[in-house]
């Protein structure tokens, strides 16, 4: 999988679940969820990045 592949399939996932979470989750915890998934979409970026590093050092 290429970088753009995998970058534009996990924004991709990131604001489906942002638009399923926004109308499924109760408003009391929607704020922490919609955070959650900034965080899980981060991490996704970072690992992404450290993989395309690693690959281009090869």
């Amino acid at each position: 999988m290429t970088f753009n592949k995998g970058y534009f399939g996990g924004y991709l996932v990131f604001v489906l679940a942002m638009i399923i979470v926004y109308f499924t989750v109760p408003r009391e915890y929607g704020f922490y969820a919609l955070i959650l998934l900034a965080i899980l979409f981060g991490l996704y970026q970072f690992f992404l990045l450290s993989k395309r590093k690693k690959s281009s050092k090869s």
